[in-house]
């Protein structure tokens, strides 16, 4: 028997934690500080994560010493961990590279393949970009019927590496961003595009913010949002208070160390704009907790 041509979204909910804390960067000697401070504000991520299937840090976040931690968390909590960044040693150089960990299979680094001016100042040049081709499309299951396409790209790495080929339905972007301008330009372009999520995770030093972007939002969802103080709502341009266009996209715009949970509807990522259905489906996003680290 064919099928109707009308075929209704089937809500799938995917809970993620978006994580915001002070880049562990030490300029001498030059490394990523995994002190005891640091340590504990891990641990505080990780025990409030426990629900979600997808946990996102910021760059410079990533040491080797937590290599055993998250993968045993990846594995006993069936989740994958995008850790941010660190380094690796190429002589006297070093590459940067997200891990990622997915349970009961191999770490996944996904390379930073254009070290920004900053980099390369902070470190006296000895972060210096990846040559080769990287992985970071990546195919995980989050329930026994349903699959969903990732994509991680290391800060930078988001302007400048081809974003065409194929489409993810949610794409992470760990940052340390100091203006957040370009990043959101091209998130709400990709985001709108392929109908998908993008979502960046920023160090907070100095007020930098980490901003999420959804295909689209409807005036209520952005009231809840703005009430629940997750974003503005309304963000002001050239001196008035309305929306520009990609401010219908951002689901969420925080400073500070700050842990976020939310739920993502990767079956149905775009918002309708009337909020009137005889349909009942979740939004898009939905906001779950948000706590200072």
């Amino acid at each position: 028997m064919s099928k109707f041509p009308y075929q209704p979204h089937k809500d799938i909910l995917v809970q993620v934690a978006v994580c915001s804390v002070n880049s562990f960067l030490k300029i001498n000697p030059f490394s990523v500080d995994l002190n005891e401070v640091n340590l504990a504000k891990i641990n505080t991520v990780l025990e409030n994560s426990i629900d979600s299937k997808f946990i996102l840090f910021p760059e410079y976040t990533y040491s080797s010493e937590l290599q055993e931690l998250y993968r045993d968390y990846s594995n006993q909590n069936n989740c994958i961990i995008i850790g941010g960044s660190g380094l690796e040693s190429f002589g006297t150089k070093y590459y940067a590279y997200a891990p990622v960990f997915i349970p009961n299979q191999d770490l996944i680094k996904v390379y930073k393949r254009r070290i920004t001016p900053i980099e390369t100042v902070l470190s006296g040049g000895k972060i210096i970009d990846y040559p080769d081709k990287v992985q970071r499309h990546i195919e995980v299951s989050i329930s026994d019927e349903t699959d969903v396409r990732i994509s991680v790209y290391v800060c930078y790495d988001f302007f400048v590496e081809n974003k065409t080929e194929q489409r993810s339905d949610i794409i992470f972007v760990p940052q340390y961003e100091p203006s957040p301008q370009s990043f959101i330009s091209e998130a709400e372009k990709t985001s709108k595009g392929w109908d998908n999520f993008v979502l960046g995770a920023n160090n907070s030093n100095d007020n930098q913010r980490s901003v999420g972007f959804v295909p689209n939002l409807n005036d209520q969802i952005i009231n809840g949002l703005a009430l629940r103080e997750w974003r503005d709502e309304r963000y002001p341009s050239d001196g008035r208070k309305n929306l520009d266009r990609e401010h219908y996209r951002i689901s969420f715009d925080i400073t500070g160390e700050k842990l976020i949970t939310f739920n993502l509807n990767v079956g149905n990522p775009v918002a309708d704009i009337s909020t009137f259905s005889y349909v009942s489906n979740q939004p898009n996003f939905i906001p779950l907790n948000k706590i200072d680290l």
